[in-house]
């Protein structure tokens, strides 16, 4: 069985047949729907949000397909869901026996800044080698503008003390790929590139590792998530590596529409003046709202539905043991919807 496998065994069943395999593959590849932001957290699935954004759909099906002719997955072509079977249900789980689920992973909290930290980083890298070796001549590691003018910028911020920076940089990542560091240090440091030495590429990586290449991309994904953790719980101790992620690391990752939602609703605006005055339907300021409240513990849900009503409607969903909407609203009719996803919501934030 394949890393990549064993995870959408575990995604399935974390599904219980309440939505269809392409929530998956939405979840996977990143779509900011108010859909599968909300599904991330109700099925405890926010690490693996955004993991893979280059997946193909059709790689996708091939790869379901396999489950199905393993007799890993039994699925029903007129709802699209599948349930994991038995014999998949072991497999999958004797796969992470041997194999850990990488535990700093959380696509969903870092999913903007990941791969814009790695590119700044590793052309910062290339730059300081060179320059320490008074060479100008090379290509750059990323010819992507927006990167190449960041680190432009952070020199040129920090041109008298440029001689320092090679060293302090590599000070810091040695403290990063230290204990309690959770993978094999290789996985990042044989990435980079300096002078007259071209960083392996992923695949390259993943064979010396002896990985597979999707199980090495998680584990890759899984190291820079632990260092970002550690970054910005630590700015000081981490100076330049802060600096790589300050302006895009978010302590509540909400998408420009719904933080701009969140501003007017601090404002004490009700949720039909907010609708008005962004020209948006009161359902979309809703979706909104139920994102704001999956993603910032401080909100409170009390203007929108009370305590009780809340409490009900969780406790119908664990007795129910699903969070589809039509039953918890059958056994709770004077609930709405959106109070029902709400109060999802928030259990999905604390679950």
């Amino acid at each position: 069985m394949t890393f990549l496998s064993a995870l959408l065994l575990k995604c399935l069943q974390e599904l219980n047949e309440e939505r269809t395999i392409y929530s998956i593959y939405h979840l996977l590849v990143g779509k900011k729907s108010s859909q599968t932001l909300q599904d991330a957290h109700l099925f405890q699935l926010a690490p693996f949000f955004k993991t893979l954004p280059n997946l193909r759909r059709s790689q996708f099906n091939h790869d379901i397909q396999f489950l199905i002719k393993q007799h890993y997955v039994d699925y029903n072509p007129n709802t699209l869901m599948g349930r994991v079977t038995d014999k998949g249900s072991k497999a999958y789980l004797a796969y992470f026996e041997k194999t850990t689920i990488p535990q700093y992973l959380n696509g969903l909290k870092f999913q903007d800044t990941t791969l814009p930290m790695w590119k700044r980083l590793t052309l910062l890298v290339q730059v300081l080698s060179y320059m320490n070796h008074v060479e100008n001549r090379y290509y750059p590691v990323t010819r992507d503008p927006d990167i190449q003018m960041w680190v432009k910028g952070y020199l040129y911020n920090h041109k008298r003390k440029m001689g320092d920076l090679a060293p302090i940089l590599h000070e810091e990542l040695t403290t990063l790929l230290k204990t309690p560091f959770p993978e094999d240090p290789v996985t990042i440091i044989w990435r980079l590139s300096g002078y007259q030495m071209i960083g392996y590429t992923d695949k390259q990586t993943a064979e010396f590792l002896n990985l597979e290449q999707t199980e090495y991309h998680f584990r890759f994904l899984n190291a820079l998530h632990y260092c970002i953790e550690q970054i910005v719980a630590n700015p000081n101790q981490f100076q330049i590596m802060y600096s790589l992620v300050k302006d895009l690391y978010k302590r509540i990752p909400l998408t420009k529409t719904a933080a701009k939602t969140a501003e007017l609703l601090a404002m004490n605006n009700t949720v039909r003046k907010v609708a008005f005055l962004r020209n948006l339907k009161q359902s979309t300021i809703e979706d909104h709202i139920i994102e704001i409240a999956m993603n910032d513990p401080s909100f409170s849900i009390e203007p929108f539905i009370g305590p009780q009503l809340a409490k009900e409607i969780v406790a119908a969903a664990q007795q129910l043991k699903v969070k589809k909407l039509k039953p918890i609203k059958e056994q709770i009719p004077a609930a709405t919807y959106f109070q029902i996803r709400l109060a999802l919501a928030r259990l999905g934030g604390e679950g």
